[in-house]
């Protein structure tokens, strides 16, 4: 079902039905250059105070739009602990109501997400949980139940567990984000654990992106992962204690935040120039 969105908006909207009421914030969020977490939190409170007033269809479309703009902030800021904290309750939230399913199944883009964002929050205990609950409904999951596994290796790579982490990713996978999220594990993990693998390793994933098409990977996703290689190889290239080369790839770390597992590069690279994480 696709949500009206008034184009010329009569200031009466305002004092009118709860549909057009939430549309009208959201026809503003999305007019706004920059939106804040508190800008989320009026709408989240808006969609809630008139639930019992809209059917499902609705509900599915007002929180799509709230979770499209967290998306949004959180390329800019995805560091903001606010912001995460907001998108993990929403997601928790969502999850409960049945309005992360289609056709009862979750896709493996949003398992991933939800997963992540727990993760990234130290909330551990809860993503094992969550990925054990739900492993059933995965859309698109195979017989060797790679959406699962590539999940619950992102979990044990936040608890530390390098070498199960590894254990878990699959060789493969016809989902390009999985395959791309699972070569990246691999060789974060390869560089904790000092692996004399991680230099064919880091070879194979830059040769795999130079011979993956565009049309396959479009031009963002793909710079994402390129900013990643590019920033991995300096922190693995840089020889201990060369405090002015770790300051510089921790510079560039912090002008590339739009860079695939932002937050392990910036930890990595603070950890390389001596800062406090």
């Amino acid at each position: 079902m696709e949500v009206f969105m008034a184009m010329d908006v009569p200031s009466q909207i305002e004092d009118s039905t709860p549909v057009l009421q939430i549309n009208l914030t959201i026809f503003k969020l999305l007019k706004k250059e920059r939106n804040e977490v508190e800008d989320l939190n009026l709408l989240f409170d808006q969609i809630k105070k008139y639930q019992d007033q809209l059917n499902n269809d609705l509900l599915i479309s007002f929180f799509a739009y709230l979770r499209n703009i967290c998306v949004l902030i959180v390329i800019r800021e995805p560091q903001n602990e606010d912001l995460n904290k907001f998108r993990f309750e929403l997601f928790k939230d969502n999850l409960q109501r049945g309005l992360l399913h289609y056709e009862g199944q979750l896709d493996p883009s949003r398992v991933y997400s939800i997963t992540e964002q727990a993760i990234r929050l130290g909330e551990f205990n809860w993503a094992y949980t969550f990925l054990e609950k739900y492993k059933a409904e995965f859309a698109m999951e195979n017989e060797t139940q790679d959406i699962y596994n590539t999940n619950l290796a992102l979990y044990y790579f936040g608890i530390g567990q390098f070498q199960q982490c590894l254990d878990h990713i699959p060789p493969t996978s016809p989902i390009l984000d999985y395959m791309l999220l699972g070569r990246r594990l691999e060789l974060i993990c390869m560089l904790e654990l000092e692996s004399e693998l991680l230099s064919y390793k880091l070879d194979a994933f830059k040769m795999f992106l130079s011979r993956t098409s565009k049309k396959l990977l479009p031009e963002s996703r793909r710079q994402r992962n390129l900013d990643f290689l590019n920033i991995f190889n300096q922190i693995f290239n840089c020889p201990p204690g060369d405090a002015k080369r770790a300051e510089k790839i921790l510079n560039r770390v912090l002008e590339n935040k739009e860079a695939a597992d932002y937050p392990w590069l910036l930890s990595k690279a603070k950890r390389l120039a001596g800062k406090p994480d």
